[in-house]
């Protein structure tokens, strides 16, 4: 899959949904909390201890071959340490690449993380499994050391082939798919209807193909003036600029609603003040609440608000020079909405990161400030001060592209978008707002 599972959080003790135990209890045990998905999740651990009791009986020597009971408890143990640990650390979510390059170089850059994690995961499997045994059985029943050193090095070439399988197996997933060849007829067609694919890996691979396609990549000239060559837009223009405007104005959504000072939309008139927010250190206990649920909602579709950024930005400025229709003034969605959606991104993400850098996070109880000093990592200096939220990578990531893709629509069009703003509604805040942030693009301020 492309999207992780739905966020735990805890905010009575501390715990958010970055932290090591919401994970586990989100990703290794209840996942979408839905049946189905436990007897799944159940049936992975149980194919991982099958695997891997199986891999040991075969790569094990003949000669120095351990007890049935031994080779069981450790082949258990590493498959279901394996299991939590590809749940846990989301290796299921396919990780697209900023820069696609060929497989070879690619699965070169993994051989370290791969041999690392093929000597470590059976050494930590091979002491709970002595425990365990020993225990079980207190005569001995691993045999001589040699037996021992055997079993762990048929664990190594089976985690080995575990791993070396999802690398390459994540390599050729996130590869980008050309849903139609340049010179085809109708070039659009296919991409429409994958689009409306339910699985979001046929959607992701789209908007990565459409991405490349707007911004111009080799070999896709007459793709991307098949987007503009209908008068009516139906056939390509419409369809694909409300699919990225949609997912686009759905996380502007998502990101207000966990900050306190955006009480609305624009027409209450009150905008939004960036420089008051307000948020004791006990307490605000759903602000917390939609503070996780954004920023999960950021990473898990981060790589789809890139490429939907990338497809608006690329085809906006394209629209310069090939849209010989003016769809992109006479049709919806037109230059306004694509404008007004590029800037309230660009607002709520500067507004998000000012929010979740700012603000501390202290459970109200002592047994909550206990636990979290436990489970988490506190850069706090001293046990009365409330350790700080960290800047999150993705929402800065996320902000660079988002401005990168803003200045390519300002530089294309320059300054005959002040009027286009002026005469539009913004999603967030207010008219002002949205013009003194186009004219900071414009002066190439931001």
């Amino acid at each position: 899959t492309t999207v992780d599972v739905p966020p735990v959080f805890i905010p009575k003790i501390g715990w958010s949904a970055k932290s090591w135990p919401c994970l586990l209890i989100a990703r290794c045990i209840i996942r979408t909390r839905k049946l189905f998905d436990l007897l799944h999740t159940a049936a992975f651990y149980v194919s991982c201890v099958a695997s891997s009791c199986l891999g040991l009986y075969v790569l094990q020597p003949a000669n120095m071959s351990i007890g049935l009971q031994p080779l069981m408890v450790y082949g258990s143990v590493l498959g279901v340490m394996y299991g939590m640990g590809y749940l846990i650390r989301a290796k299921n979510v396919l990780s697209f690449p900023v820069i696609q390059r060929h497989r070879y170089f690619r699965i070169k850059q993994r051989m370290r993380a791969l041999v690392k994690s093929s000597l470590l995961l059976p050494s930590t499997a091979l002491l709970p499994a002595l425990l365990i045994t020993t225990l079980l059985t207190p005569t001995h029943p691993w045999g001589s050391i040699k037996a021992v050193l055997a079993a762990w090095r048929a664990a190594v070439l089976c985690v080995y082939c575990w791993s070396a399988g999802a690398h390459v197996l994540e390599v050729v997933f996130t590869e980008r798919v050309a849903m139609a060849n340049d010179d085809d007829p109708q070039p659009t067609a296919t991409l429409i209807s994958a689009m409306k694919h339910t699985d979001p890996i046929v959607q992701d691979w789209c908007l990565m193909d459409l991405a490349a396609v707007a911004e111009g990549a080799a070999g896709c000239r007459n793709r991307r003036a098949a987007l503009f060559a209908d008068e009516t837009g139906a056939s390509g223009w419409t369809p694909l600029a409300t699919y990225c405007l949609v997912e686009l104005t759905q996380f502007v959504q998502v990101m207000s609603s966990a900050l306190p000072s955006v009480l609305g939309t624009a027409s209450s008139g009150n905008g939004m003040k960036w420089n008051s927010l307000q948020l004791t250190t006990t307490g605000a206990r759903s602000a917390s609440r939609q503070q996780d649920l954004a920023m999960w909602h950021l990473q898990a579709r981060y790589t789809r608000l890139c490429w939907a950024m990338r497809v608006i930005s690329g085809l906006t400025a394209a629209a310069m020079k090939q849209d010989t229709y003016g769809l992109l003034q006479l049709s919806s969605p037109n230059l306004s909405d694509v404008l007004a959606v590029q800037l309230a991104v660009v607002m709520v993400l500067q507004a998000f990161l000012k929010h979740t850098s700012s603000i501390p996070s202290k459970p109200r109880n002592r047994l909550g400030r206990l636990i979290q000093r436990i489970t988490l990592r506190s850069s706090s200096s001293s046990s009365s001060a409330a350790p700080q939220q960290h800047v999150d990578t993705a929402t800065c990531a996320l902000l660079d592209t988002a401005k990168t893709c803003t200045y390519r629509i300002t530089n294309t069009y320059g300054e005959v978008l002040s009027s286009v703003v002026a005469k539009s509604r913004p999603l967030i805040g207010t008219s002002t707002e949205s013009q003194t942030l186009l004219a900071s693009f414009l002066a190439h301020r931001e």
